[in-house]
């Protein structure tokens, strides 16, 4: 989404040129070692072949210098003696790391080295990886399957983080946490404000992952100093305006005020990451209009970033990849494809070919010829499709000359006039695997108002929902009537007395501690203290997802659900079938429930009330086979024992 914004700035000093560091717990001078997947780099990196090189930027935090980089070299596959060569973004060498030798002692050895004489450009610190060997026997060097791998890689900083002192230096390159404070009695301006905000916030650091959380707070009320890497923004009404409070103070904070949909305008500097243009501490939206990319349903691929080259001599493989939700809005139900592509000419005794899968899903292939060209036509069923859509060309190449000097490997580039065409339709996604592409562009949002603590889970989950994407998601909040009779995918936060009186499905349903399990006939058990969960399902009759976080107990259950999503690699993409849940224990199981889980019961209208009761009653073990991996398995009083099954009707 692209927005056109009105901006009245008010114009002051430019700040003093050395701002007062943020309060740290750090020793001054003391080196801040950041692993690399908190900067939102990958823990490790394979490099394929020599002299092919990988090259990575490093956020490099405010007042901060680079000074080392650290990590494990692995022993390496088919290279012989050589070194790691690591350079700027200039080409500068760096330092050197040996390759260790193919022995027991050296499967895994640690590397330390000085990367400080780095040109550091806008976005970071540039580091080029690249294997140099020494020259290898004409006979070895054609068709070795040359890989090397360093993991565990981690930065090293020095320095002091400086506070703010304008709009355009308040989000930082390194962001750990953005705390948003909200009236303990917001309204729904105000929550839409700050979901909006934290929606913006998570789009706008991906691939980090900053911790975003709210904080209730009375009206007036000014926030704690922060600490380095991290960031407090209050949110309330007021005069419409966004004002940088204690600018170049240790105690500095955002405040973003307005009244109605002036609350959101002036989010509309972060979601539309336009605050490096606001070098002053003070600053208006008068208007935030929008202007939608114009709707198609063909896509090329050099517009969705699908383009990429790749040499191969034996065997290799280019993966690119889209997220679903950069597809445009509206539900899609499959693709086609028509790919153009050049390569080095086949000759031919020579042999060549081309697979294309799709998330690991084989849909084309084709032998590459003297033509040098592949122009073709393939489809892409809806079941291959997940949220990350990931195109894999395996390329082979086998020259019939023998290894020589003259022996070279074939190019294969990937032409961004490749088009895609999106076929929309087909029914609401079911589970997890839903999110977020079923939330693009707009969702809503509903709290029932059953605990002060609703706004900050709310905001987890558009945060987690908003990483995995880059498209501008549009939380809207609603009342909880409103989202459950929808058409329109929603995210409602609410107590399960308050679910159990809309018309919602869910797979797990319940007050106290009287829990449902939504299987093809009800199951339902008694658990202690109750249980708290986040549920993703198709609500079918209003052809939409949904996402549920409730809890039949204390509130307080639902806390170690976002825990245990914080601690995946992927977030939620990380997660299975449609329920995450925990009990009074706090053990956490994602599993999947629903109406296919068991069969039909012989339908017999014959049957008594009491013949009825009697097969639910032997249906509690089967409850707890499916809730005991996801409750608490233990209630304080002992361990119940288990109950076999009743026999079916005859």
């Amino acid at each position: 989404m692209l927005s056109s914004v009105i901006l009245t700035v008010t114009l002051g000093g430019s700040g003093t040129a050395f701002a007062e560091p943020l309060n740290s717990d750090t020793i001054p001078g003391e080196d801040i070692t950041f692993p690399w997947t908190t900067v939102g780099l990958p823990d490790d990196v394979t490099l394929v072949g020599a002299n092919n090189t990988q090259s990575f930027t490093v956020p490099v935090p405010s007042g901060f210098t680079a000074r080392r980089l650290r990590g494990l070299i692995h022993a390496p596959v088919d290279f012989g003696a050589g070194f790691v060569e690591i350079d700027d973004s200039r080409g500068t060498l760096l330092a050197t790391v040996d390759l260790p030798a193919v022995t027991p002692d050296q499967a895994v050895v640690p590397f330390d080295v000085d990367v400080s004489a780095a040109l550091v450009g806008s976005t970071g610190v540039g580091l080029s990886f690249t294997v140099r060997e020494a020259p290898l026997p004409v006979e070895q060097r054609c068709g070795l399957g040359q890989q090397l791998l360093l993991s565990d890689l981690a930065a090293v900083f020095a320095g002091n983080e400086p506070a703010p002192t304008t709009i355009a230096t308040f989000f930082p390159p390194v962001l750990q946490r953005l705390t948003i404070y909200a009236p303990t009695d917001a309204e729904s301006a105000e929550q839409q404000a700050v979901l909006t905000l934290a929606s913006a916030v998570a789009r706008m650091y991906r691939p980090q992952a900053p911790a975003i959380t709210v904080v209730t707070q009375p009206r007036g009320a000014t926030p704690p100093p922060t600490p380095q890497f991290t960031r407090a923004v209050v949110v309330e009404n007021g005069d419409a305006g966004t004002n940088l409070v204690n600018a170049d103070r240790p105690n500095v904070y955002l405040k973003m005020t307005g009244r109605g949909n002036q609350m959101t305008d002036q989010v509309a500097i972060v979601v539309d990451q336009l605050q490096s243009l606001i070098q002053v501490p003070t600053a208006r939206v008068d208007n935030a209009g929008s202007s939608r990319d114009p709707l198609t349903d063909e896509l090329s691929f050099g517009r969705l970033k699908l383009t990429g080259e790749r040499a191969v001599l034996r065997t290799s493989t280019l993966t690119v990849g889209v997220d679903r939700s950069a597809l445009g809005t509206g539900r899609v139900d499959g693709l086609q494809v028509h790919l153009l592509a050049t390569h080095t000419p086949v000759a031919a005794l020579d042999s060549a070919s081309l697979v294309v899968s799709v998330d690991g899903q084989a849909v084309y292939t084709t032998p590459l010829t003297d033509s040098g060209r592949v122009d073709a036509v393939f489809d892409v069923p809806s079941d291959f499709l997940r949220q990350r859509i990931d195109f894999e060309y395996a390329l082979a190449y086998s020259p019939r000359q023998l290894c020589s000097p003259t022996t070279a490997p074939l190019t294969f580039q990937v032409d961004p006039r490749s088009t895609l065409t999106v076929r929309h339709g087909g029914q609401a996604l079911d589970g997890f695997s839903a999110v977020p592409s079923e939330f693009n562009p707009e969702f809503l949002v509903a709290l029932d108002g059953s605990d002060p603590g609703l706004l900050d889970y709310a905001t987890r989950g558009v945060t987690d929902i908003a990483r995995l994407t880059g498209t501008s998601l549009m939380p809207r909040v609603v009342d909880v009537e409103s989202a459950a009779d929808s058409t329109t995918a929603g995210l409602i936060v609410a107590n399960a007395t308050t679910l159990g009186q809309t018309s919602l499905r869910l797979p797990i349903g319940g007050e106290s501690t009287d829990v449902r399990v939504d299987l093809r006939g009800e199951l339902r058990a008694s658990i202690d203290k109750g249980v708290g969960s986040i549920q993703a399902f198709a609500d079918t009759p209003r052809n939409r997802s949904v996402v549920v976080i409730t809890t039949s107990g204390e509130w307080s259950l639902v806390e170690p659900l976002f825990g245990y999503i914080d601690q995946l690699p992927g977030g939620w993409s990380s997660l299975d079938g449609n329920v995450v849940a925990a009990g009074a224990a706090g053990s956490v199981t994602n599993l999947s429930i629903g109406p296919g889980e068991v069969a039909p019961a012989p339908a017999d209208e014959g049957i008594s009330r009491t013949t009825w009761l009697a097969v639910g009653a032997g249906c509690v073990v089967l409850a707890g086979l499916v809730i005991g991996a996801l409750l608490w398995s233990r209630r304080r009083r002992g361990a119940a024992e288990p109950v076999a099954p009743a026999p079916p009707v005859q």
